[in-house]
C-alpha cells in the first residue's frame, strides 16, 4: 500500500514537472529555486518523454503493477525531475510485497 502511494506521488509530481517543462521550456526546479540547470527547446522533448513516464507510473498504480511503476519512474527521470525516484522506490516496495505474499 505504501509503495502505491509513493509511486502515485512520484507520478503526479513528474506529470506536473513535465507540463512545466513543455510550457515554459525550463525545468520545475528552476521555478522553485531559481537555479538554472538547463533550458531551451530540448525541454519540450524531455517533457513529452517525462509525460509518458508519468502516465505509465499512474497506470501501474491503478493496475497495481510494480513493473509499470518502476519503468515509468525510470522514464520519468527524463522530465527532468529527480522526484521520479519516488516511483521507482514505490514500485520496488510493491514488488517486494507481492513476492513475499505469494
Amino acid at each position: 500500500m505504501i509503495g502505491r502511494i509513493l509511486a502515485g506521488i512520484g507520478g503526479i509530481i513528474v506529470l506536473i514537472a513535465s507540463f512545466v517543462s513543455i510550457l515554459t521550456r525550463e525545468p520545475l526546479i528552476t521555478h522553485l529555486t531559481g537555479i538554472r540547470l538547463i533550458s531551451g527547446e530540448i525541454l519540450i522533448g524531455l517533457g513529452i518523454i517525462g509525460l509518458i513516464g508519468s502516465l505509465a507510473t499512474l497506470y501501474g498504480v491503478y493496475k497495481n503493477s510494480w513493473k509499470y511503476m518502476i519503468s515509468g519512474g525510470i522514464v520519468g527521470l527524463f522530465a527532468p525531475c529527480f522526484l521520479s525516484v519516488l516511483s521507482i522506490i514505490g514500485g520496488a516496495l510493491e514488488a517486494r510485497r507481492q513476492k513475499v505474499s505469494k
